[in-house]
């Protein structure tokens, strides 16, 4: 049998916390079967709290700059590439990485440069249905390519190395907890239905818009209705007055990010959310129905056709950004909380897209290719 503990793993995640939090699942299920796992993020922003889960000398920092267009920034750009580049390579060697993963989005790419400079294995993760530029330019260079989506393959050109595996997932997202237990950890223990609206780890100004707009406009319909509100750090503050200012009656839980998200899963009937793949596979895992409201702004309008997925499926309602109104989006809404029996089999669809053990799956082909 193979030394798990003699192999080094080095996952490479940042800019977003759809990038961090499926690394970090990475990370967890790599300790958890005694590989040694390193994660590198791109700065030491703290405003995702999941990076406290990993242990002292485990958490990794470089400054990965984003890519610009603008053609007189673009020589200080390859300057600080290659300087990332440099300090990557330093880490590799220091640490004595077997393999790199990475989970996409700028801050990998540096990192993917210094394990292709030095001989590294390369493992990508791939969220959305659309692969990401990073994804696009490394695959040809790398041992395997784990989507969340299978649609994700018609996208490659090496389909050889794909792997269905699904999106890694947090331990702490499933919680094997009473909802009534859930519910009163965000003190709605007295409403019969809850919404649970997430715009992601930077929140939505447009699903803040709306969370306001059908809580002023539709206070009686949702009298009996908790909602947990994750605004996002920049949104908070102003809705936060907003809500003690101009809501009138009716139970609402507004958090710029929301740390239990497990319970906030749990306690919930139905979410309102962005169509990042992590929330949705989450969504997915915890058995949640949801109003699907991708981001218009999205590269490769990547959302758009991740929320696709889960609407064929049944697991969801698409609503585009631009139609997400207080006016329309109030009678899906109330359509779905008003019949349990939709709530309940867009739940069992949900459920038939997770793939709960893909951290599992992902670490045990790694350890078996390096």
């Amino acid at each position: 049998m193979n030394d798990t503990t003699a192999k080094t793993i080095l996952i490479v995640g940042g800019g977003t916390g759809g990038h961090i939090s499926p690394g970090i699942a990475l990370y967890e299920e790599g300790v958890a079967q005694n590989v040694r796992c390193l994660f590198l993020t791109g700065s030491k922003d703290r405003r995702f709290s999941s990076l406290g889960d990993i242990r002292e000398g485990d958490l990794l920092y470089y400054n990965a700059p984003s890519f610009t267009r603008n053609v007189f920034k673009i020589p200080f750009f390859i300057l600080r590439f290659a300087w990332a580049v440099f300090r990557a390579k330093g880490l590799i060697r220091k640490n004595g990485v077997d393999a790199v993963v990475g989970m996409g989005g700028y801050v990998s790419a540096p990192l993917l440069f210094a394990a292709r400079m030095t001989g590294v294995k390369i493992f990508l993760c791939e969220q959305n249905t659309v692969p990401g530029k990073v994804t696009q330019f490394f695959e040809k260079r790398a041992v395997r390519l784990y989507g969340t989506f299978r649609e994700s393959c018609d996208y490659l050109k090496r389909a050889d190395i794909f792997v269905h595996a699904g999106n890694p997932i947090r331990k702490g997202v499933i919680k094997d907890v009473s909802r009534d237990e859930a519910k009163k950890s965000f003190h709605l223990e007295h409403c019969k239905k809850i919404i649970f609206v997430i715009g992601g780890s930077q929140g939505a100004l447009n699903l803040n818009k709306l969370t306001f707009g059908l809580k002023k406009e539709f206070s009686g319909d949702l009298k009996d209705v908790g909602i947990i509100w994750s605004t996002g750090a920049f949104s908070y503050d102003s809705y936060k007055e907003k809500v003690q200012n101009e809501i009138d009656g009716g139970s609402i839980y507004i958090s710029p990010y929301i740390d239990r998200v497990g319970l906030a899963y749990r306690a919930s009937d139905i979410a309102i959310s962005r169509s990042g793949a992590g929330v949705m596979m989450e969504l997915a895992a915890t058995g949640l129905p949801s109003l699907q409201i991708p981001y218009p702004f999205a590269a490769l309008d990547h959302q758009d056709k991740n929320a696709d997925v889960f609407e064929r499926e049944g697991a969801a309602v698409k609503i585009k950004d631009a139609e997400a109104t207080p006016g329309k989006v109030a009678p899906v809404l109330f359509g779905l909380l008003n019949n349990q029996r939709s709530l309940d089999k867009m739940s069992q669809k949900a459920l038939a897209l997770a793939k709960s053990d893909a951290a599992g799956v992902i670490i045990g082909d790694i350890i078996k290719n390096i």
